[in-house]
């Protein structure tokens, strides 16, 4: 289980905070002072550390000195009071990962910690000298483990860009046959002549050049794993021996009789929609069937703006190392729509490292096209939540007639809390 470090002197927003995630399956300290988010820091090792910045024993801002003097990882998230943005941006420059602007909304505080402990998963892998784990797309990456543990063949969709190589090499990283070959082949590359002896080899003299016999991918494969990307590019007169091999794997060489028998699991991709070639007669039918064992679809960047911040982070981390980026940047990176997905995510974040004096990268190191999307400015934003969640309190306190432990109720808050915020908000 995810283990959560819990700090506030509130003992209520503590408490609550507990509960949630508790009930969500997650492992939760809790701390009231600065001294004792330390020693729970150094001894039990959170994962993420929810840090409030106003502690009785001194701020937030102290113990991420003690951190960084004492050179312990830790990924932090602080907590702070209304009207108190900018002590937060501080903190992020401190070693702070994120903020939470408090009254905060509980479903905003899980979404952030969801980010937190893909960067922790991504630092401790770094430290195992392991390969990073993927980031974001949890609901493909969830399917993809349970099929890994097979033999099924594995269909991936979705657009260019959204990683379907990244996740082909980790189905064969998480499967059985993680000690033997990783073998990928993209089919649109290469025309349809080249693309046969590409995956089934050649015998000597077969056509022209062949001087002596080689080897195909589905060889080179055998006792682990062959990807095929850009399936659904591939020619007719391929396609039915590309089905007997998922259906036998057997296959003969190009100008061959010897039949060859591999043992290979197959996953394959493609971009396109295989259903509507099937019906305008451009991909066999029977081989769709025979593809479409476990089928994995990858969303589009664009439908899953949470993985937006935590891709960019990592690429930054993978191209410059140290170097971090600015709230107004990562705010203008969340708001584009990336047409060209997490492949056109990693060409901005290597475009701004290029280019990057200092160690921040800020809105003015990012290109046009991303920043036509982002003109809100932060503080616009941050007043339009503050005004939605007023009016919501307004709403439900008039639907139960003032009552606040009903309101607070329907709301999902304490009612000590709910009180508090009707204080602060002067309603």
């Amino acid at each position: 289980m995810p283990r959560i470090l819990v700090v506030d002197d509130d003992p209520h927003i503590r408490q609550a905070l507990v509960e949630r995630f508790r009930a969500r399956r997650f492992d939760v300290l809790s701390a009231g002072s600065g001294k004792e988010a330390l020693a729970r820091i150094t001894r039990d090792h959170p994962d993420v550390t929810l840090l409030d910045l106003q502690l009785p024993d001194g701020d937030g801002f102290g113990v991420l000195g003690k951190l960084r003097e004492e050179g312990i990882e830790a990924t932090v998230v602080v907590i702070t009071a209304f009207g108190t943005v900018d002590k937060a941006v501080q903190a992020m420059k401190e070693g702070a990962y994120d903020f939470i602007q408090k009254p905060f909304e509980p479903a905003l505080v899980e979404e952030t910690v969801r980010r937190a402990l893909e960067r922790s998963t991504l630092r401790r892998a770094a430290r195992a000298g392991g390969e990073p784990a993927i980031v974001g797309l949890a609901a493909a990456q969830e399917l993809a483990r349970k099929a890994a543990k097979t033999d099924a063949t594995v269909l991936l969709l979705g657009e260019s860009g959204t990683g379907k190589e990244v996740l082909a090499r980790a189905v064969h990283r998480w499967s059985d046959r993680s000690a033997g070959p990783f073998v990928a082949v993209n089919a649109a590359a290469l025309a349809e002549t080249l693309l046969e002896s590409e995956l089934f080899g050649h015998e000597k003299g077969a056509f022209t050049g062949a001087q002596a016999r080689r080897a195909g991918k589905f060889e080179l494969a055998h006792g682990g794993t062959i990807f095929l990307d850009e399936i659904g590019d591939i020619a007719p007169t391929l396609q039915a021996k590309l089905l007997r091999v998922l259906q036998e794997r057997a296959f003969e060489r190009v100008g061959g009789t010897e039949t060859v028998t591999v043992d290979v699991r197959v996953v394959a991709a493609t971009n396109r929609d295989l259903k509507k070639r099937v019906a305008e007669k451009l991909f066999r039918e029977d081989l769709f069937y025979r593809l479409n064992v476990v089928t994995v679809t990858l969303p589009p960047l664009r439908e899953r703006r949470a993985d937006i911040r935590p891709l960019a982070e990592h690429f930054l981390r993978e191209l410059r190392a140290g170097a971090r980026f600015s709230p107004d940047a990562l705010a203008a990176l969340e708001r584009h729509d990336w047409p060209g997905n997490a492949r056109e995510l990693r060409n901005v974040v290597e475009r701004a490292t290029v280019l990057l004096e200092g160690n921040e990268v800020a809105p003015s190191d990012l290109p046009p096209e991303v920043l036509a999307g982002a003109s809100l400015p932060a503080e616009c934003f941050h007043a339009q939540v503050d005004a939605y969640r007023k009016r919501l309190i307004q709403e439900t306190l008039a639907r139960f007639g003032g009552n606040q432990t009903r309101a607070a109720e329907a709301l999902g808050l304490q009612r000590t809390y709910l009180a508090r915020l009707i204080r602060q908000m002067g309603l």
